[in-house]
């Protein structure tokens, strides 16, 4: 049996998979304890990260936290993006044995330099970087074989919506956000509000000749709206992935989102034309893309059954399990039991 502790068993944005999955871990010869005796520490990001320092001081204070651990640990950078900022810079000067995100990108993708280290936000700000990453470093890298959309076990059940759908498009989200946020000094509301009113806007132009129901509105009418949209729109947010993705779906949408293939993530859900389809994270493709699903509904029909088999199929905690078993089982020196 394999023994993990986590430095905070609550701490859902880096264990949401393992929390979920505790209970039946042990099946697959993987216990997490509370108890001081264990084979690995998983560490929370809050342990290595300050987003409210500047960049140098957080890495100095991770550096200094890390460098009290003792054992073999892991890194848990819990963030929903596939940003490595400040996380990589602790990694590599740590002992930690191991680096876990729920998204990363390809090795030559993250040399571009990007705003805080997020591709889809562009450059040109007082803190894009990027990382030449060498292949030792990025062989420990890893998946932590979960995501946002675990956050929530009900997200795996499929709902039934009108058969007849009188809306177009729903584009209800989170548009503007205007709370000051900040990531190593930099306003990460402004682009977020950015990216995701860029949406709205373009939808605008058409609003004449399609149904579209945008802005923000709480939770059931959210729901009703699925419920009677063909389309479900999902930008990205602070990240890529977000568990809006899985509700549109859920409730029996056609998911467009900005295209997901620099993304590597676990479960592989993100597949062009088969289960989502993608347009640009600029939108100047968004309005051409809608006109051309509502107009050949019927060609476009199977992504929605498809992606719904996929969610069931894929986003189970069970897979959850066999992720971590068989990283544990391919480590040097672990037996199989």
């Amino acid at each position: 049996m394999i023994k993990i502790r986590l430095t905070d068993p609550s701490n859902v944005k880096c264990f949401s998979g393992l929390i979920h999955a505790r209970d039946l871990l042990r099946e697959y010869s993987i216990d997490i304890t509370d108890s001081s005796d264990y084979d690995y520490e998983f560490v929370h990001a809050n342990e290595f990260m300050n987003l409210s320092l500047s960049l140098e001081k957080s890495i100095d204070q991770g550096r200094e936290n890390m460098a009290k651990k003792t054992g073999d640990y892991f890194l848990f950078h819990g963030g929903d993006s596939t940003s490595i900022m400040g996380a990589y810079e602790v990694f590599v000067e740590s002992n930690a044995k191991y680096l876990f995100k729920k998204q990363l990108l390809s090795q030559e993708d993250y040399k571009e330099k990007t705003i805080i280290n997020k591709w889809f936000f562009g450059s040109g700000s007082i803190l894009d970087k990027g990382y030449d990453i060498p292949d030792d470093v990025y062989k420990r890298m890893k998946l932590t074989g979960y995501n946002v959309a675990h956050n929530w076990p009900h997200l795996q059940h499929m709902q039934e919506g009108n058969p007849n759908r009188d809306i177009d498009v729903c584009a209800i989200f989170q548009g503007i956000l205007d709370n000051g946020n900040m990531d190593h000094e930099v306003r990460t509301d402004v682009l977020y509000t950015k990216h995701r009113k860029g949406a709205w806007d373009e939808l605008e132009k058409i609003k004449n000749r399609y149904k579209i129901t945008k802005g923000s509105a709480n939770f059931q009418s959210f729901v009703n709206v699925m419920k009677r949209s063909k389309i479900g729109l999902s930008p990205f947010g602070m990240g890529e992935l977000c568990y809006r993705d899985l509700e549109l779906i859920q409730h029996g949408c056609l998911l467009i989102k900005p295209e997901m293939n620099k993304v590597i993530t676990e479960p592989d859900f993100f597949k062009s034309m088969e289960t989502y389809i993608p347009v640009k994270p600029d939108w100047s493709d968004l309005n051409e893309t809608i006109e051309n699903v509502l107009d050949y509904w019927n060609d476009y029909e199977y992504i929605i059954h498809n992606a719904r088999e996929k969610v069931i199929e894929m986003y189970t905690y069970q897979n959850v399990c066999m992720h971590w078993y068989n990283f544990f089982a391919n480590l040097s020196g672990v037996e199989n039991e």
